[in-house]
């Protein structure tokens, strides 16, 4: 029912105002038990789907199953539980920037074709201390919290140590990890902050504080998908020299052949696609499997990208992810999509004799 009546009448939306309409619609169902237990009808088979089998440890962090909603989702912190409801362990938050921070001119975020989307938000952010409000409401829930970090586009690059440093010792509370991301495509210059030297700053910038603010949590690093390999060779030298916990693979993607599918009018618009293409799932798909190779024994990864269904989660995690990130697929797929995969995840395990999810994490990355 959803991709047939409810998916075509929310295409005649804005994309960025259904977006908001969504997490907005979530927050206000928190506000009482009744509404909150309510918001697990739109789950698959109407109930929040659990299952022991699906249990993940990323980073010594618990997570009930390895679906997390993924970073630009909820910027603000505003609707963890109402995610949570939805099948959902756990929730990146953000990217959250020191200040407040607009983003690029509207509109800037399309659904260029059904499951697929293309955006350019520019890190648009309420800031740390707003999103540090919001968290405060979710002490003692279940759902897990993971906190991506930027940095405002007007500070120079040589300060981007301490800008991502200063929303780490802000939010560090709320955190179950942190995610540094410097490879969203819709932020100009940002991308050259993959380059080694700096990348190494940052990390070590965030490590610090972290120590000094009682210890650190688990710390990824999130990179582009169109990285060549020695591009990422290079970020996974640093990330095993400073010890952080993995990768989370990949961003959106900004490939002028791939936006261009969806009408050549979209091959030179700036932004990143996601979602349900192809091309896309297979770039990061890729790169889970070639980190894997190169550092599985060291490094865990979350994967990223045109994840839809149980049959895309299983191929990121026999490509090596441990844990997995959705966004664009909650517009595509609808709100039960999470307790699907979950499901037809058990379904398959079940069918195969798997006893753990871990068995199956890289089984196919030498392929």
């Amino acid at each position: 029912m959803y991709k047939e009546i409810i998916r075509p009448l929310l295409d005649r939306l804005d994309s960025e105002t259904f977006h908001n309409i969504a997490r907005e619609s979530l927050h206000l169902a928190e506000l009482t038990p009744l509404t909150l237990k309510l918001v697990g009808l739109f789950a698959d088979g109407h109930k929040r789907f659990a299952d022991k089998r699906l249990r993940t440890v990323l980073g010594g962090v618990e997570f009930e199953n390895p679906l997390i909603v993924g970073a630009g989702w909820d910027k603000h912190g505003r609707a963890l539980m109402g995610l949570w409801q939805l099948g959902f362990a756990g929730v990146e938050v953000g990217s959250v920037l020191e200040y407040r921070q607009p983003g690029n001119p509207k509109p800037r975020q399309f659904m260029v074709s059904p499951g697929v989307a293309v955006n350019w938000l520019g890190f648009n952010s309420p800031g740390m201390d707003v999103v540090a409000k919001n968290l405060g409401r979710y002490e003692g829930a279940p759902v897990r919290v993971g906190i991506s970090i930027g940095m405002n586009r007007d500070v120079p690059h040589d300060d981007s140590p301490e800008a991502h440093a200063v929303v780490a010792r802000r939010l560090y509370g709320y955190a179950d990890y942190f995610a540094i991301n410097v490879s969203s495509p819709n932020t100009p210059g940002l991308r050259m902050l993959h380059e080694k030297g700096r990348k190494r700053d940052i990390i070590r910038a965030v490590n610090e504080t972290m120590e000094g603010e009682g210890g650190r949590k688990p710390l990824f690093v999130k990179i582009a998908p169109e990285l060549g390999l020695k591009e990422v060779d290079d970020i996974l030298e640093v990330a095993v020299e400073h010890s952080i916990t993995g990768i989370i693979a990949a961003n959106t993607a900004d490939v002028p052949e791939m936006k261009a599918k969806y009408g050549e009018k979209w091959r030179g618009q700036p932004g990143g696609l996601s979602g349900d293409d192809e091309d896309y799932r297979k770039m990061t798909t890729e790169k889970v499997a070639h980190i894997y190779r190169q550092a599985g024994d060291e490094l865990e990864i979350i994967g990223v990208g045109g994840i839809k269904d149980a049959d895309t989660a299983l191929e990121k995690i026999k490509a090596g992810a441990r844990a997995l990130q959705i966004v664009t697929a909650i517009r595509g797929e609808g709100t039960a999509v999470a307790g699907k995969i979950n499901r037809g995840i058990v379904e398959y395990m079940e069918r195969e004799g798997v006893r753990s999810l871990t068995d199956l994490i890289g089984v196919d990355a030498g392929k």
